[in-house]
């Protein structure tokens, strides 16, 4: 029986999740924490302090190249996360990995970088070895963006490291913002960290390797470096000294030129997030199969969280969007990109639909525990 959140709408079947006593998730006790006027664990005028004086502190290093990396989709949290940088004397390198197949909206979006006075590098890898590695992740362990996900947390760090750039402004703590976890350093990456969040199911790319005899030197770019390794530089999350928010972040993203879609965009109520590539959808899509949840429910929940709608709102929301087929909008490029038949690529979806959530009628899933008590 799936349990949900007495919060939010995140159930049992989530990777990570966590209950209290009460049977509210870790991550709306989290939330609720750093989201305390008074009382609260964060002082988030102390952090932004803390966060001026690192960069006062990165500027005095002089370093050869750049002050700061930031990796960038060219979303709206990355833009956010570059505006906090600006007007500072920094020189920002911002590091966009395109491993897919980018949306003319997400092309367009992604401009706005180096309009903001940041310097922008794309970097598209072997795709000849990535789409190999995109086929097996997607057959063998069910999520295509398996490895695409290591890649883009580890490649601005090892790029920092090599063109010494002492700072690496990373996006927010998934373990703090998501699981409400607080196992791991808030304020910096660790191979710890790594090894649990970026490399989904505990697949390593060094492991990745190991399994489907892929020489580990085609796959170092999607691994993190050591722990000493990364004394080079210093990796930090933007939500420990700004609390994260998506509609803040959203507000900010328009001031410099982002451009949501005109509608919601497909799986969820939003029109502004997972919008520029496609292959992401394919990745959520398989996670509703496994899971019983997608991004309908990861939306709801923090708009539930803030306030912004009730849990009953929440509720008709996932219903209506959370379970909406896939489309051949995102099937069709995605399976030219890799190289596979629509007949396998159904095979596979069926391989990892889990049957203990979902029942089929009349060729539909349909969820077999419909209610959110």
């Amino acid at each position: 029986m799936i349990k949900y959140c007495k919060t939010c709408l995140l159930p049992s079947t989530k990777p990570y999740i966590k209950f209290d006593t009460s049977g509210i998730c870790k991550a709306c006790l989290f939330h609720k924490e750093k989201n305390q006027i008074k009382n609260s664990f964060i002082n988030w005028r102390e952090r932004k302090n803390e966060f001026v004086k690192l960069i006062e502190k990165i500027k005095k290093i002089n370093a050869p190249n750049y002050d700061v990396c930031v990796p960038v989709s060219g979303g709206k949290d990355s833009i956010s996360q570059v505006s906090h940088l600006l007007n500072k004397q920094l020189r920002i390198l911002c590091i966009n990995i395109d491993y897919g197949i980018k949306t003319e909206i997400g092309k367009k979006n992604l401009e706005c970088i180096s309009q903001m006075g940041a310097n922008l590098l794309i970097y598209r890898p072997d795709l000849i070895i990535h789409k190999k590695i995109m086929k097996i992740a997607l057959e063998k362990y069910g999520d295509p963006d398996l490895m695409s996900h290591c890649l883009l947390h580890a490649l601005p760090i090892r790029i920092a490291i090599q063109k010494k750039i002492p700072l690496v402004l990373l996006g927010e703590n998934a373990a703090y913002e998501y699981s409400g976890s607080k196992s791991y350093n808030e304020k910096e990456m660790s191979l710890k960290w790594f090894k649990h969040y970026a490399s989904n199911s505990g697949i390593t790319p060094k492991k990745f390797s190991r399994e489907n005899k892929i020489p580990y030197r085609y796959l170092k770019a999607y691994d993190l470096p050591s722990d000493d390794e990364l004394k080079k530089t210093q990796p930090v999350f933007c939500s420990y000294f700004f609390k994260w928010s998506s509609e803040k972040n959203l507000i900010i993203a328009k001031k410099f030129g982002f451009k949501p879609l005109k509608k919601n965009s497909e799986g969820t109520y939003r029109n502004y997030v997972g919008i520029d590539e496609k292959i992401n959808r394919i990745h959520q899509y398989i996670k509703l199969l496994k899971f019983g949840y997608g991004r309908a429910t990861d939306h709801a929940c923090e708009d539930i969280r803030n306030k912004k709608i009730s849990r009953t709102k929440g509720i008709l929301l996932v219903k209506k969007y959370d379970r909406v087929k896939l489309s051949n909008y995102y099937i069709n490029d995605f399976l030219k990109f890799i190289g596979i038949t629509r007949k396998k690529f159904n095979r596979i979806l069926s391989k990892y639909t889990n049957y203990k959530i979902w029942k089929k009628n009349d060729k539909k899933l349909i969820i077999r525990k419909n209610n959110f008590n």
